[in-house]
This record gives C-alpha cells, structure tokens and sequence, in this order.
C-alpha cells in the first residue's frame, strides 16, 4: 500500500463510522484528500499533524434535521432570489437554485455547530427576504457567548461553502468590500443525498410511489425494487477548512502561485493565492509579468475560472487559518 492510499483508507475508516456505505466513504476521502493537496493543506504540516489537528479538530456531522433545516430555508429564499448566477446571465432551473441555495445553508449550519460544540458560542443566520445586496455585509447576524445576551457581531463573517474536492474559498463581485471575515466549508454531498433524504422522510413511499401506482406507472414489485435500491440517507460530513481575517491581509494580491501552462494554446495559470483577483490586479503582478511580459496570455484560476473577468476575492484552502489557537483569536474578535 502507498503514501496515497494509506491516507486514503484512514480517512475512509474515520467517516465510514457514521457513513453506512464503504464505496460512499471512499469516495468522499478521496474528495477530501485531492482538496486537501490541491489546497496545499498538506504541504508543509504532513497528513498525520493535518489530519490530527486541522481536519478532525475542525470537523462536524451534520444529520437529516439540519438537512432538513437547510432545505427550508433554501426553498424560502430561492424564490426570491433571480434565477441567474451571481454575476452572470446564466438562468437556472429553480430546483437548481433549491438545492444550490440549501447547500450554503449547510456550510452555515456547519459552522454554527462548530462553534457551538468547540466554543458554546450560538449564531444565528439571516434567513429574511430581500434583495440580495441586503445580504452582502455577512451572514451571521447575532451572537451569543456563554452567560452574555444575544448581539450584533463585532465583524461581518462571508461564509462560502464548496465540494470536499474544492480547494477555493471564492468571493466575487461586491461581496469584497462588504465582509471583514471569510470563512470556507467544504462539505461531503452525494449524488444520492437528496433522494435519500426524500426516501428517509418517507415521501417516495407516502406520496409518490402511491400516486405513480395510481397512474400505472409502478406496480408493488418495481415500488420495492425502487425502494431497495434508493441507498439510505447518512449524515454529512462537514469540514470547516479555515479563515481569513481581510484586515490581517496584504492586498489587492496577498499571495500567488502561477505558472505557464499548454503547448498550442498557452495560458497562465493561477494554482494559488490569496488577494482580489482581478485582470489589474493579476496584470500588474511582478510574476506574471516575468511569465507574460507582453500581456498576451489569457490568465485563468485553475479549476475554476477559465478567464478571469470580473474581480473575485480568492484564497487557496492551505492559506486560511486553522487550528485551535486562531479559531480561539478569532472568536475574541467576534
């Protein structure tokens, strides 16, 4: 066995304590694990000190309430929310908008958990209708600490929510200059997560499936087969890769790892950094001028954005705070 799957198998033995499915836990420690080394997590800690100490530490479930929680306030907000992407004229699909919307919920409920179970600190998000630019300030819009009342944070708190395999916390547009604090999740999804949760609600069984019947588009024998085949609903995993304090930050461009990249078609390619990542910002840099000095190149943030446009607020996951001590400071902040 090598270095890779060794690290693969302990972190498959970690979630398959509550993950029922050993192909499902697999799958997701090979998404942690490729984010983790993409992110340069692992880079200079090791994997034992990063699993130890940064993963586990900053490591929550989340289970079907909290789901469900999520859900709803995704399908309250989702309406009034334009059916485009952020910055885009791109329309979605509204289930799409749905299930993309209750996804970032999930990151905040994560996070709100971890502060609970590490600190006894309660948050509380903003879940009101309104237009979207009422929200760019910060998600969470009161705080409570052991023995104190209910307030109004001291900072405002972006958080973004990726896939266990992303290695960006990413922040376009406005958003920039409205947060003091940035906060990345990566969570544990799974095609099937949804469905399961529909078949643990028993909506496939109470509803659908005996009105399909109804349609005579099921019978009993394919209802059960259906039934059997839909996997059960697990709870998710959640990790809360770090933060990053903007004040603290050196900007517009704070860090940055680029590189020259194809042979016909050559580009430059951001693998990291951390800054306000713009077509300036990144032109004036005194890397990719060396790479680029005639400013020809198109210049992408590899795997996420082909070419940069508009200005995004980006770090790689290996560049944000982590461990006990910072979250400590940070919560004093807050």
């Amino acid at each position: 066995m090598n270095m890779q799957e060794s690290q693969e198998r302990g972190l498959t033995n970690f979630l398959i304590e509550r993950v029922s499915d050993k192909e499902s836990a697999h799958t997701l420690a090979v998404q942690i694990l490729r984010g983790a080394k993409e992110g340069l997590e692992i880079n200079e800690i090791g994997f034992e000190e990063w699993f130890e100490n940064r993963f586990k530490y900053q490591f929550v479930w989340l289970d079907k309430d909290d789901y469900s929680k999520a859900l709803v306030r995704a399908l309250w907000l989702a309406p009034v929310f334009a059916g485009t992407d952020f910055g885009s004229s791109r329309q979605r699909d509204m289930a799409q908008v749905w299930t993309d919307t209750a996804r970032g919920f999930l990151g905040e409920i994560a996070l709100s958990k971890f502060l609970y179970e590490n600190f006894s600190i309660e948050t509380a998000i903003d879940t009101r209708r309104g237009e979207l630019t009422e929200f760019l300030p910060t998600d969470i819009v009161r705080i409570k600490f052991p023995d104190s009342d209910w307030r109004r944070p001291n900072l405002r708190t972006s958080i973004k929510t990726t896939k266990f395999n992303g290695r960006w916390l990413d922040v376009p547009g406005a958003q920039i200059e409205h947060s003091d604090i940035f906060i990345l999740v990566k969570i544990g999804i799974l095609r099937h997560h949804f469905l399961a949760f529909l078949k643990a609600i028993s909506f496939l069984k109470d509803k659908l499936f005996p009105k399909a019947k109804n349609l005579g588009e099921l019978n009993n024998e394919m209802a059960k087969e259906l039934w059997d085949e839909i996997p059960h609903f697990d709870p998710i995993p959640a990790y809360i890769a770090g933060y990053l304090n903007k004040n603290e930050l050196n900007l517009p461009v704070h860090q940055l790892i680029c590189r020259k990249k194809g042979r016909t078609k050559i580009r430059i390619t951001v693998t990291q950094g951390i800054g306000i990542f713009s077509r300036e910002t990144l032109r004036n840099h005194p890397r990719i001028r060396e790479l680029d000095p005639d400013g020809n190149l198109r210049i992408e943030i590899e795997p996420i954005i082909e070419s940069i446009t508009t200005p995004h607020f980006l770090a790689h996951s290996g560049g944000l705070k982590w461990g006990e001590e910072n979250w400590r400071r940070l919560t004093e902040l807050l």
